[in-house]
């Protein structure tokens, strides 16, 4: 296991992607300010305290929405572009 994980880095592309449609502005709903994330652990990753600390530690302006797409995966919705722009740069 630790020689699939040694050869893994953040440039290698993706085979299979989830494709997230930017919403017009009539919408209440828009995914312009977000993205899809999975945590690199063989743990079960805890929805609550996950969602809490990761709120504590990005402190986004406007906040975040954080939604369980399940298999794995996060759908991390943020309010204000500045907000996304720190959490890339984190």
């Amino acid at each position: 296991m630790e020689d699939s994980i040694a050869s893994l880095s953040l440039n290698d592309a993706e085979e299979e992607s989830i494709q997230l449609r930017v919403e017009s502005s009539n919408s209440e709903t828009s995914y312009a300010n977000g993205f899809v994330g999975t945590f690199l652990t063989s743990i079960v990753v805890h929805f609550q305290t996950m969602r809490s600390t990761l709120a504590n530690v990005w402190h986004p302006i406007g906040g975040v929405s954080i939604s369980d797409l399940e298999n794995g995966r996060f759908l991390f919705r943020f309010y204000f572009e500045v907000d996304v722009d720190l959490v890339e740069k984190k």
